[in-house]
């Protein structure tokens, strides 16, 4: 599992309500900004909330892409039935990728982790959990490596739930 470069990095963001908006979505750009800073560089954004692709546009674009990581943006409960079937059929077409999810639909961590193709799922900061994250991911050699990464919620294994410590908020 270790990684040496720079993983490539894309966020995407699920639909959130039935007619699409231009308000931006500040918790991702603000996940990317802080990516950016810390060097991965290779980190893209693809709102499907505001562009509404098909679902299968949606496949194709991330099959093309092949990120290392697919993060999902899941702000709302609703977006539990769509994360569940992208989740399922991405680690299908792209079984390496890692599916790291963020959001309050995360706040169902158990249930999204044993019925979904989610590997990781952010309960903290996410800023900086995602860039410790990415750190980690660099030298990982095992799931288990990412225990010493604060604000995430995994399964394990032997499919034991881990959930580490918050990270300290941001001030």
């Amino acid at each position: 599992m270790k990684h040496r470069k720079s993983p490539k990095i894309l966020i995407i963001t699920t639909p959130l309500r039935p007619i699409p908006t231009d308000f931006p979505p500040m918790g991702s750009l603000s996940v990317i900004t802080a990516l950016h800073k810390a060097g991965f560089d290779k980190t893209e954004f693809y709102n499907l909330d505001f562009l509404r692709p098909s679902f299968a546009e949606v496949l194709d674009y991330i099959e093309n892409k092949k990120p290392d990581i697919l993060g999902i943006s899941a702000v709302v409960s609703t977006a539990y039935e769509y994360t569940k079937k992208l989740s399922l059929e991405i680690k299908k077409r792209l079984p390496e990728t890692i599916i790291f999810l963020g959001g309050n639909l995360g706040a169902s961590a158990e249930i999204i982790l044993k019925k979904t193709g989610i590997d990781f799922i952010c309960t903290s900061e996410g800023e900086r959990t995602a860039v410790d994250f990415m750190n980690c991911w660099l030298t990982a050699e095992s799931k288990n490596d990412f225990k010493s990464v604060k604000g995430i919620t995994f399964l394990d294994h032997n499919s034991e739930m881990v959930i580490t410590p918050f990270q300290e908020p941001i001030e």
